[in-house]
């Protein structure tokens, strides 16, 4: 018996950010995160409309350095460690600028890098949706036994503390 499909988060990002099929369902405690292009890194100057234009090599460092990007796969541990910090999959997060782990799946006509990081979620650094959703309400912080957990629409979610570091799983 198949249940009929509710458009979920990640299905309306998908769609906004015309984002390609991934490779595979990440496992353990790691994401992946399709990149989002950095407007501000693929401008030649250094301030919207500057006058002073970037060397190539800053211009080159700074593109795939994007540190905006959309969760597009988690595994069991890491959908774990999300849900109990407030996140989901189609979450429009940042990451560590240290995230080295990226590979390209394809190039547009305009020679564009399609590009997915692969990381811990551990890695995440900052939910833009969660700030959002916090903002109207729909997500709280309260203490529970002792320890702060967060209350998503009315159902509070147990904080998952993994027995190491997420880095280790």
């Amino acid at each position: 018996m198949r249940r009929k499909h509710v458009e979920t988060l990640l299905d309306q990002r998908i769609r906004e950010f015309k984002i390609p099929q991934w490779p595979g369902q990440a496992m353990y405690g790691r994401i992946i995160v399709y990149r989002l292009p950095d407007k501000a890194a693929a401008r030649e100057s250094f301030t919207e409309g500057g006058l002073i234009v970037k060397p190539e090599s800053v211009a080159s460092d700074t593109k795939w350095r994007s540190p905006r990007g959309v969760i597009v796969s988690a595994g069991l541990q890491a959908m774990d460690i999300l849900r109990g910090n407030g996140m989901g999959l189609g979450e429009i997060i940042w990451m560590a600028s240290h995230t080295p782990w990226r590979f390209e799946v394809e190039r547009t006509t305009d020679g564009q890098s399609i590009e997915f990081f692969f990381m811990q979620a551990g890695d995440v650094v900052i939910s833009e949706d969660l700030l959002g959703r916090m903002a109207g309400g729909s997500a709280q912080i309260e203490i529970r036994d002792g320890k702060h957990q967060f209350l998503l629409e009315d159902s509070a979610v147990p904080r998952f503390d993994p027995p190491q570091h997420p880095d280790d799983m």
